[in-house]
């Protein structure tokens, strides 16, 4: 898309008219009545910033990624004219630093919601709250597997549905039990094959789903939440639903779902508030950066955040409790700063028994661990207080579940996170299993590279006229990393091994849990949208070795991962690429944490590179006399 130059250059007078604007009332305003200026100041900042590139671009998509890039752009450069400043020993105010710091994290808050359009209709995501809503609230019985056989059997009792539409007032049909019956109408198979099949081998046998309904109250409920969503979606997007791979989530987070979920039955209204629940985490979670590590971590946390390419909004905004596990996480490391070890436990325990792998980054607190009993013999207090919340936070949680879930609950989660996981590759997987499973996206046709179905590549093995048009690439990516699972382990144990040296030197319990989100990568096969876990990047900004740097390598990971999206136009290819720049970004912390005899070590081993390190600046000379 060619802008042209008369626009931006107006657009460019008109921003440096506003902050100048802005300054200048800023100095007429009385010392004391200034914050309550700055404030909406900022917010007006961000909000003309982004709604005057969305007027300059009209596609709104496009928009939205150059405003993040511009974001980003800018606080890189921020950056850079305030090391210059300090070099100058000119150095910036605090206040003006803070200023515009929080106004770029609040203009990169609202790119990352696209300006708070998310692009659902009502602005709540029918196909995230159709699984999560229904599948947490009728856990009893549908469990893991039969939230679809059970959906179509219902369509088909519901026959000929009549409703009022809510916003013209008129009396529709929807003739539910033709669709349900129709012989194209497929849906997966959860609980068995995993494989899309036939909605006949339900709507012919009913009774396999309606005898896991204890009354027929519950069954009739049921019925009515999925004529809700039904009647809100049209009938192609509503068929896709049961395409997906079900309802997932751990036990416990069942407990809040569920408890939500059985306030209301499904309604426009009560699926508009459920989605506002992730507002309140995300806005939590950056309260937290703010509360243990101040307003810049918050600021280059939100910035950070609100314009990475791997995690957009666009697959889980307007759902329902899809931060929760994020709040938590982050949490945890805000807690461990600020010295409450137990509710810092407490809340790592949690994130990770709502999602799993969080519970990854305990690899850092135990690799403290494992040096203060190898030196000392013994735990310290704080470790000790880790222990004791962690611990208690567990045993009440998992009670709970069990208690709403039942005692077969996790047998079953194993049984389906196992099949759904590690058996049903996704387009958008992201971690070490992608970058083994699939050959490089790079193209060089000369030399086979790349090219033709041995790649693995969906570009070559997509065929629609299977009833799974992936099931060749899936097949391939599984083989693949069957075959390659002894390199994954080795690539993990020396990983482990090298923090392992990394955490000898660590005295920051917070520290050595951001540093062991690299153990996310090469653990977990995860969706891209979990890869928001990166924000645990932003504490580190304030650690010595990292200080002077890793702002700009956080910003500049968020403008080449957009342009890296924007490249490759076939999903595994975009999520292999962004998998391979996480990766790098992670083990560049780690590897700037090491100890700085290390690379002295190096050298000493492979001579060769002793003359691609800077020299030492020369001795002063001695004084004379």
């Amino acid at each position: 898309m060619i802008i042209p130059p008369f626009q931006i250059a107006l657009m460019v007078l008109g921003a440096f008219a506003v902050l100048a604007g802005l300054a200048y009332i800023d100095r007429m305003i009385p010392e004391t009545r200034r914050g309550l200026f700055r404030v909406p100041a900022v917010i007006a900042l961000a909000c003309g910033f982004f709604f005057g590139v969305q007027r300059l671009i009209p596609d709104f998509g496009a928009s939205v990624d150059v405003v993040k890039g511009v974001i980003a752009g800018v606080a890189a450069a921020c950056v850079f004219y305030e090391a210059h400043r300090i070099g100058a020993r000119r150095p910036i105010a605090e206040k003006w630093k803070k200023f515009i710091g929080l106004a770029l994290g609040i203009a990169a808050v609202l790119a990352y919601y696209n300006g708070f359009r998310n692009g659902y209709d009502k602005a709540y995501h029918r196909h995230e709250l159709f699984h999560y809503y229904l599948g947490a609230k009728y856990f009893p019985e549908l469990g893991y597997d039969h939230l679809y056989k059970c959906t179509v059997v219902a369509q088909d009792e519901l026959g000929k549905y009549q409703y009022v539409n809510e916003d013209t007032g008129r009396t529709l049909f929807i003739d539910m039990g033709k669709e349900a019956r129709h012989p194209d109408r497929k849906v997966r198979n959860l609980g068995e094959d995993n494989l899309l099949v036939s909605a006949q081998r339900f709507t012919e046998h009913p009774e396999t789903c309606k005898d896991h309904f204890k009354s027929p109250e519950r069954w009739e409920a049921f019925k009515q939440d999925i004529a809700f969503f039904r009647r809100v979606s049209d009938r192609e997007y509503f068929n896709k639903m049961q395409l997906d791979h079900g309802f997932n989530p751990p036990p416990v987070w069942t407990v809040a779902g569920k408890f939500f979920s059985d306030l209301a039955p499904a309604s426009t209204r009560f699926m508009q508030i459920l989605a506002t629940l992730d507002l309140v985490y995300i806005g939590g979670m950056l309260v937290a950066l703010y509360w243990a590590f101040g307003w810049r971590v918050a600021a280059v946390g939100a910035i950070f955040w609100g314009c990475q390419s791997p995690a957009p909004m666009l697959w889980t905004a307007g759902a329902f409790l899809r931060q929760d596990w994020l709040f938590f996480l982050v949490l945890s490391v805000c807690l461990t700063k600020k010295k409450y070890p137990a509710l810092a436990a407490a809340a790592l325990v949690y994130a990770a028994l709502l999602r799993i792998f969080p519970g990854l980054v305990v690899v850092g607190w135990l690799g403290v661990v494992f040096w203060q009993l190898l030196k000392h013999k013994r735990l310290t207090k704080e470790q000790l207080k880790m222990l004791a919340g962690g611990t208690a936070a567990a045993a009440v949680l998992i009670s709970a579940s069990v208690y709403v879930c039942g005692k077969d609950s996790y047998k079953e989660f194993a049984t389906h996170t196992l099949k759904v996981h590690d058996e049903t590759p996704l387009t958008n997987h992201m971690g070490l299993r992608v970058l083994l499973a699939q050959k490089t996206p790079i193209e060089i046709p000369a030399l086979g590279i790349g090219v033709g179905p041995t790649s693995g590549r969906m570009k070559y093995t997509e065929d629609n006229k299977l009833s799974d048009a992936f099931s060749i690439w899936k097949k391939m990516r599984n083989d693949r990393y069957a075959m390659l699972k002894p390199i994954a382990w080795g690539i993990n144990a020396l990983l482990l091994g090298f923090f392992l040296y990394v955490a000898k030197r660590m005295k920051n319990m917070w520290l050595a849990i951001c540093a062991a989100q690299v153990f996310v990568i090469t653990l977990s096969q995860l969706t891209c949208y979990y890869y928001s876990y990166m924000i645990l990047g932003a504490p580190m900004t304030r650690v010595k070795p990292l200080r002077k740097f890793y702002e700009l390598y956080l910003f500049g990971f968020a403008i080449v991962s957009h342009f890296a999206f924007q490249t490759f136009r076939y999903n595994d290819d975009k999520y292999w690429v962004l998998t391979l720049l996480c990766l790098a970004l992670n083990l560049g912390q780690l590897i700037a944490l090491a100890p700085s005899s290390l690379w002295t070590r190096i050298q000493e081993k492979l001579p060769f590179l002793k003359g691609s390190s800077p020299a030492p600046a020369p001795a002063a000379p001695a004084p004379q006399g």
